[in-house]
């Protein structure tokens, strides 16, 4: 029996979706825990780009009659769970910085290798540069961040 090859853009899509909505409640997470009102801005701005992102892929999603598929509880746990660990001895400034720098350096080298692979695989040039968008909002972010550390 052939195996049925997934779709490059749906697989892309459906990545993008679940990756930028745990970024999003990562970033909220630690909205909540800063008293500082610059950086409550960024964050709050980052959030928004977060959320602009993913209804973006899901909308795509939706052309290609597939539904977006939310991150589950068992991919929220980890962030979860790191972010409240990391924030117990220190919940200043500097470390929700830090804590933004890490998550945002991590995705970079994701979405690095997502693009290549989905390229690879064949998935449409739009969606490519959806990926590359997040890409570069990563990069953005850890430039803006690190005043803050």
């Amino acid at each position: 029996m052939e195996k049925k090859k997934e779709n490059p853009d749906i697989l892309l899509l459906q990545d993008i979706y679940k990756s930028i909505s745990l970024r999003s409640d990562v970033l909220i997470a630690l909205l909540e825990k800063t008293e500082n009102r610059e950086l409550k801005e960024l964050l709050s701005a980052a959030i928004d780009t977060c959320e602009g992102f993913a209804g973006r892929a899901g909308q795509r999603l939706e052309l290609l009659s597939t539904q977006a598929k939310a991150p589950g509880m068992l991919e929220k746990i980890p962030s979860e769970i790191s972010v409240k660990a990391s924030m117990l001895t220190d919940s200043g400034t500097s470390k929700i910085a830090e804590l933004v720098i890490e998550g945002a350096v991590s995705s970079v080298s994701e979405y690095k290798e997502r693009i290549r692979d989905a390229d690879q695989a064949g998935a449409s040039l739009d969606n490519i540069r959806l990926a590359g968008d997040i890409l570069s909002f990563h990069e953005e972010i850890i430039n803006k961040m690190r005043p803050y550390l």
